[in-house]
């Protein structure tokens, strides 16, 4: 692997530090859920899986109980009924991410954390989205950039969509990205 001079600013250990996580990263599958419908706020949630994880239903319902609780706290403190639940099953635990869309052009987001799905607590003070946490966000403020602020408040849209990089099968029968 070819690594570019760094810049001198990053000479040291900030530039191994920074060959090593260029060497460590991989992308990790994410896959979008049904949407949650409730009867005043739609949400699209995804799940994230590190390498060897694996989710099942009775995962995605205990995360959608802890994400509702802060979503009602979210629609009190002006949400407008669109949000984004990020469950992340991580090398070295798990993650939960809830985004409200809120009045003003804001949004209101939430981080869980846990060892299990079951053991989600409200992460530490300046904890923030990881990487690929982020990649499902940047992907969802354009997608409501687009299909609410920019179209005619489109949310059939919005709700289709919705980021999907989960390795698809070639014409060969073998998936891509293996």
């Amino acid at each position: 692997m070819r690594v570019a001079s760094p810049d001198p600013a990053l000479a040291g250990a900030a530039a191994v530090a920074l060959t090593g996580l260029a060497e460590a990263y991989r992308p990790r599958p994410i896959t979008p859920l049904m949407p949650w419908r409730y009867s005043n706020r739609l949400v699209k949630p995804y799940v994230i899986t590190a390498r060897g994880r694996a989710w099942d239903d009775g995962m995605v319902a205990l995360a959608r109980s802890a994400a509702s609780r802060q979503l009602e706290f979210d629609d009190a403190m002006g949400g407008v009924g669109l949000g984004v639940v990020v469950l992340h099953l991580g090398d070295d635990g798990v993650y939960l991410v809830v985004q409200s869309w809120a009045k003003d052009f804001q949004s209101r987001l939430s981080i869980f954390s846990g060892f299990d799905v079951d053991d989600l607590r409200p992460a530490p003070i300046g904890a923030a989205p990881c990487i690929w946490e982020l990649e499902v966000l940047s992907h969802e403020r354009a997608s409501y950039v687009n299909h609410i602020l920019n179209a005619e408040v489109d949310v059939a849209s919005w709700l289709d969509d919705a980021l999907d990089t989960r390795p698809q099968p070639a014409a060969d029968g073998i998936p891509s990205g293996t």
